[in-house]
């Protein structure tokens, strides 16, 4: 399959450069090539659309003699899971990205009137690059044996990463690769803007596209966040994870630049801000891609990838988008028109820019701290900003994620999630604060009466809730203000929704999304800043434990059904309703590390988070199994295992294969090294093999024998002897969980989806809209529910989201 996945890839980027071409010469004048210019668009998404389905057939057909396939797949996979392993991996989540990159541009073709050629130019360069990188990386490369060079077709592949092999893994890639495409529309019309001196036309064609980016995105941060909280066991939805923050703030960006359009759209400002914002929006996409993808977070990120050769091709990529912004706004900087907007601070005009303002300042900090790797990798910048940022913030040296790790001396380092804790919350305060009164506001000015009187009522819910949360504990300043702030913005958001109802439900999009973020947030505070401790308990089977209200009974360690471990246990709150409580722990061997899965109880008001933490089996203190260095208790004795010793002298002069255990061992005060022994002697008479097990003596006529080696993890069995150790009682098994209770995190989810179905909402909105503006025509949008895709003469609004 290797030829015919290549050949697709390469026709793909064939036809790209066809469309590139041909719409170079449409725009020379040369209409008859428009013809192979659109072909050249739809063939590139038909090659990718075949390149896909080759790919995803491979996977079900168990084909593990293709290289990609061999490395996320395994017979015993799902289906759904084998199609989700197609985009496990770079070569795959690269392929689908273009995928998507390919129905995009596909959709565009026809609907961008004069735009077309140099929109679809910019798309087919970025789809060309996408593709560079998937051949350079080509999933349909075969499977070759490092021993033999020669191609190998094993029985069975080595399986998905389980952490992967989660029902999340089916939908997050796939929309966030979608937002991924979209974010390239407002970019690709900025470049053709700015290229045609059509500085005002080009955001109403834009604006829908723009915010399904958004919305796209969101969802797709929402999802990890859902897909981390109830996976990772790190207790929580976000934790500021580079990964995470890599996709925040293209999304954050994406936030400031509709509000920026919404803007020019209504009042012709912000043409120069609008244009810079919809560039660093894209840029910030193959930014993110290249700090997650270029192996820049191997020590810092539990999920960042390795760079698979394509290092040096990102860098360059990143670096062309991100010069070629910088000078394309230089280059038309003083010819893009400026227009005055109003003066009035309580205005819709003057929020929006303190929004903007705010929005940027924090994609700005989350992307410094993000890029601190990179940054502190420059020869002589590490060590001087550690100073520097160490007085104020908690450093990552490489070890946060993995204690065990070398940490770096070269001064590269990482910044704690202390660092954003501590700088973004009083920056989206502000961003609460601005949604509390713009979407009351006028575009140039405010009824100041009328202003005051509409904020009477939720003024008051605000201070009710702040009273609350201050009633049940809530301290912090900033906490505080959040839960009013949020109360108040959810207040006034609900008087403008039920206001703009009466003119039609596609109009309350822009305060839904509010709505709903303030929603979130008072989910983030509640969760976050106000769960209780985690507690670890240490439990044995049969027995009960009590924390938070919350009864924990132990009923033993159990396998499920694909033998995945995990701890049972049996939870009452004390009011007669109870549940079972299962998180996974077990080792998994591909990953050659342990699987931690928490269990998570939700309820209305509150999560149960229980996170496991260890399961000790039940041990005969008479038997240890001790690594180098570990100590033991049997009976009387105090015992360490020091080291092996192979005794290789005797073994050249054709003696016996000895291995002894060097054991320290005190006694009454005394200390004494032991060496009990395991030897392997030949019958010289039949030339048989056995084996002997040579006994060391303990203080007290006791016998210490070695009855297993691990020379590889470097242990020993170990078994005393006689009486006092004979009849030792054996050590309950114990199963260790992390407890937590999280109030409010429903909150999050609710408020997450609410945004995003007012972000659908104004999608349809703004793509109505546009087509009457761009038709020269009144709007006039449906009060029902029933859509028509047309335009139709009516007054225009004058305001709203």
């Amino acid at each position: 399959m290797y030829p015919l996945g290549t050949f697709l890839i390469v026709t793909s980027i064939a036809m790209a450069l066809l469309a590139i071409t041909s719409y170079a010469l449409v725009l020379r004048g040369q209409r008859l090539a428009l013809l192979y210019a659109r072909l050249g668009v739809y063939a590139t998404f038909g090659a990718l659309m075949m390149a896909w389905i080759l790919l995803i057939t491979l996977f079900l057909a168990h084909r593990f003699d293709i290289d990609y396939v061999n490395n996320y797949s395994s017979r015993d996979l799902e289906p759904f899971f084998k199609v989700a392993a197609s985009w496990a991996g770079q070569p795959g989540s690269f392929l689908i990205w273009a995928v998507f990159g390919g129905a995009t541009a596909a959709l565009l073709v026809r609907q961008t009137k004069h735009f077309e050629p140099y929109v679809q130019i910019i798309m087919m360069v970025v789809q060309v690059a996408l593709l560079v990188f998937v051949l350079i990386m080509n999933p349909f490369a075969p499977l070759i044996d490092a021993a033999t060079g020669l191609p190998a077709n094993p029985a069975d592949g080595r399986g998905l990463n389980p952490l992967l092999h989660n029902f999340w893994m089916i939908i997050h890639p796939p929309v966030l690769f979608i937002g991924y495409a979209l974010a390239i529309v407002p970019f690709a019309f900025a470049v053709s803007a700015i290229i045609r001196r059509d500085y005002d036309t080009w955001v109403a064609r834009a604006l829908p596209w723009t915010i399904a980016a958004w919305a796209a995105l969101g969802l797709a941060l929402l999802l990890g966040g859902y897909w981390a909280y109830e996976t990772l066991g790190w207790g929580g939805y976000w934790g500021w994870d580079p990964v995470e923050n890599s996709s925040l703030v293209p999304w954050v960006i994406l936030t400031a630049l509709l509000h920026g359009m919404l803007l020019q759209r209504f009042q012709g400002g912000l043409r120069k801000t609008n244009l810079a914002l919809a560039l660093a929006t894209y840029v910030g996409v193959f930014y993110a891609t290249f700090l997650t993808r270029s192996g820049v977070y191997a020590n810092f990120s539990v999920h960042s990838f390795v760079a698979e050769g394509i290092y040096e091709a990102l860098v360059g990529f990143v670096i062309f988008l991100t010069l070629g912004s910088i000078l394309l706004m230089i280059w038309r900087w003083r010819d893009i028109p400026v227009r005055a907007l109003s003066d009035k601070f309580f205005s819709r005009d003057s929020f929006f820019i303190l929004g903007l303002i705010a929005l940027v300042v924090i994609a700005l900090v989350v992307g410094f701290g993000t890029s601190m790797p990179v940054i502190s990798a420059i020869p002589g910048v590490g060590h001087t900003l550690q100073g520097w940022m160490g007085a104020s913030f908690e450093l990552d040296d490489g070890t946060l994620m993995d204690p065990n790790a070398q940490p770096f001396t070269d001064g590269r380092f990482s910044l704690a999630p202390s660092f954003y804790k501590r700088t973004v919350p009083p920056l989206g305060a502000v961003v609460i604060v601005l949604m509390i009164v713009g979407p009351l506001l006028g575009w140039r000015d405010a009824n100041m009466r009328n202003l005051v009187r509409t904020l009477r009522w939720p003024a008051l819910t605000a201070l009710v809730a702040a009273i609350a949360a201050m009633l049940i504990d809530v301290r912090d300043l900033i906490s505080l203000a959040y839960v009013a702030g949020a109360t108040f913005a959810i207040g006034t958001n609900l008087v403008m929704i039920i206001r703009t109802l009466r003119s039609g439900w596609l109009r309350i999009g822009g305060y839904l999304a509010h709505l709903g973020f303030s929603l979130a947030m008072i989910g983030m505070v509640g969760s976050s800043a106000y769960a209780t401790p985690e507690q670890q308990l240490v439990v044995a089977p049969g027995e009960t434990a009590s924390i938070y209200g919350y009864d924990f009974t132990f009923n033993g360690y159990q396998l499920d059904a694909e033998q995945r471990g995990m701890l049972d246990f049996t939870v009452t709150d004390g009011q007669g309703g109870s549940y079972n409580a299962r998180p996974f722990l077990y080792f998994n061997p591909q990953m050659g590390s342990t699987i931690q899965t928490p269990s998570i109880h939700s309820m209305l008001y509150q999560d149960v988070y229980i996170s496991p933490v260890g399961y000790d089996p039940e041990e005969n203190p008479a038997r240890p199994i001790l690594g180098e260095g570990q100590g033991t208790r049997m009976g009387p004795y105090e015992m360490v295992f020091m080291q092996f010793n192979l005794d290789t002298a005797a073994m050249n002069n054709g003696g016996p294969i000895r291995v002894g255990a060097k054991v320290l061992v005190s006694y009454e005060g005394e200390q004494i090294e032991l060496e009990p022994a395991i030897q392997v002697v030949t019958d010289e008479a039949t030339g048989d093999q056995h084996i002997e097990f040579i006994a060391a003596t303990l203080p007290g006529g006791q016998t210490l024998n070695l009855v297993e080696v691990d020379p590889t993890n470097r242990m020993v069995l170990l078994e005393g002897k006689g009486p006092g150790l004979d009849d030792l009682p054996l050590v309950p098994a114990k199963g260790v969980i992390a407890v937590s209770v999280k109030p409010l995190v429903i909150f999050v989810w609710i408020g997450i989806v609410v945004g995003i179905l007012g972000g659908m909402i104004a999608v349809v909105r703004r793509y109505l809209e546009g087509r009457a503006v761009l038709a020269g025509q009144p709007i006039r949008l449906p009060k029902g529910l029933a859509l028509r895709f047309g335009t139709h003469r009516a007054p225009q609004p004058a305001n709203g989201d």
